[in-house]
């Protein structure tokens, strides 16, 4: 079972080539069938029109368009049935909600292989957008998950697997690296040396993120380590425990293994990293539009500790806590003393206007006399009534200057920013890794007084 995903902007382009529309000659036993669709009717044109609609309505999402195309192997005969399942399966895994997403999904039958389009609107008819960063990925567990479950054939070459024995619930497959190495050299001692040696690196290798720190980490376990360089880096190893010496190469793990474990384990931690961040910068942008959302529908005090524990984030006295993360609060404090003046501002108006209103409401009309001035107080009763009439209550307003909720855009766009151009170095080098290279686990960044660190 493979996944094929991209993005796009244009609903139309998406659906005709799906329902390939392009080939107007196609036998009839080749069309496509559309085998399933939610929130969308009528022509592909109409289809197209009725998925803008609700794409529009999140300005943010840029790239409305989530195609996805399924294909199973050809000697995997599974009938609709059991295809829709694992698909569904899959699409689940993403957070695709069927009954909340428009879509629309067709069967090709021009090919041998058994193949299926899914056309999607990342915009949901809540107005919420489809989380579609590392889809590829996502998608590759999501299959793999899926061929366990229902006893799939299995698809080889994945590059990322699903283990129901990891925290994250994937993991990442390392083809150089070998496993479960055994060695069965005469002497059982030696064999012993250089299994507990390689078990220990192995184990090292599972997190390590600078060479700097394979000896000390090695030592722990009292095995000596030597690591020499040249111009390029680390270009040789070798290991001593238990009175016994061994290359890199004879305990069956070398120079260029340990790079590309260390450089793994740089380009996971960033990708971290980013998720992360962006998930924290959510959150308060979720907590904060809470908030301004109680102050102004009349409520003078918000819950702050509430709302951002809603976000996952912990309150302190001095910073924001998310995760391991950690960002000043002080811009915080700042807007809370603002929203405070305002709030004053806006009790003061509605007590005063409130007063006016009772005092109108309360207000008898005069006595009407026989003679004299009868027209005259006629009239005014008669206007005092329709003052009356046409008196709405006061309600309690409080209008928050926009300019004073605090903006941790900048910050985290630029942190965020710096850790995209270290992966982008890392992705784009060859297994070179140079001693002083690492990966900065501090995640420190000031600006305009704001403080983002990540505590390792």
């Amino acid at each position: 079972m493979i996944a094929f995903s991209n993005t796009g902007t244009g609903f139309k382009g998406a659906i005709s080539y799906v329902l390939k529309e392009h080939e107007k000659d196609l036998p009839l036993q080749q069309k496509p069938i559309l085998i399933e669709q939610n929130n969308v009717w009528g022509t592909s044109t109409e289809m197209a029109k009725q998925m803008r609609f609700i794409a529009d309505s999140n300005a943010k999402s840029s790239r409305p368009v989530l195609h996805i195309a399924f294909s199973f192997h050809k000697d995997e005969n599974l009938g609709i049935d059991k295809s829709l399942k694992a698909m569904h399966l899959a699409l689940q895994e993403i957070k695709f909600d069927r009954e909340k997403n428009q879509y629309l999904l067709v069967k090709h039958n021009d090919t041998d292989v058994e193949h299926y389009h899914w056309i999607i609107n990342k915009v949901d008819i809540e107005s919420k957008n489809l989380d579609t960063s590392y889809i590829k990925n996502r998608l590759q567990v999501a299959c793999d998950k899926v061929e366990k479950q229902l006893n799939l054939r299995y698809t080889p070459g994945r590059t990322i697997i699903y283990d129901s024995e990891s925290e994250k619930g994937y993991r990442f497959t390392k083809k150089e690296m070998p496993k479960n190495k055994v060695f069965l050299d005469k002497a059982s001692n030696i064999s012993d040396t250089k299994q507990f040696v390689y078990d220990e690196l192995i184990h090292v290798l599972s997190y390590l993120k600078t060479v700097e720190k394979l000896e000390p980490e090695l030592s722990k376990k009292g095995i000596e380590c030597k690591t020499t360089f040249n111009i390029n880096g680390l270009s040789g190893v070798s290991f001593r425990y238990n009175q016994q010496a061994y290359k890199g190469s004879q305990i069956g793990i070398k120079a260029k293994d340990i790079i590309k474990a260390i450089k793994d384990n740089q380009i996971l931690e960033l990708k971290k990293h980013i998720t992360s961040l962006n998930a924290f910068y959510k959150n308060i942008q979720n907590a904060l539009k809470a908030i301004v959302n109680d102050y102004e529908n009349g409520k003078p005090t918000p819950d702050f500790k509430l709302y951002f524990q809603k976000n996952e984030i912990k309150l302190e006295d001095e910073n924001l806590f998310y995760k391991g993360y950690r960002i000043s609060n002080k811009p915080l404090i700042q807007f809370r003393k603002s929203a405070e003046t305002y709030v004053f501002g806006a009790i003061k108006d509605f007590e005063f206007k409130t007063h006016q209103y009772n005092d109108l409401i309360q207000q008898e009309p005069e006595k009407v006399p026989l003679l004299f001035g009868r027209e005259k107080i006629l009239a005014d009763n008669k206007k005092l009534l329709k003052e009356q009439q046409a008196a709405i209550k006061p309600k309690l307003k409080i209008k928050i200057n926009r300019s004073s909720i605090p903006d941790y855009g900048k910050v985290f766009i630029k942190t965020i920013q710096e850790h995209k151009d270290k992966l982008s170095v890392l992705s784009a080098t060859e297994n070179k890794i140079i001693k002083t290279f690492t990966v900065d686990n501090s995640n420190t960044l000031i600006e305009n007084k704001q403080k983002v660190t990540r505590r390792l």
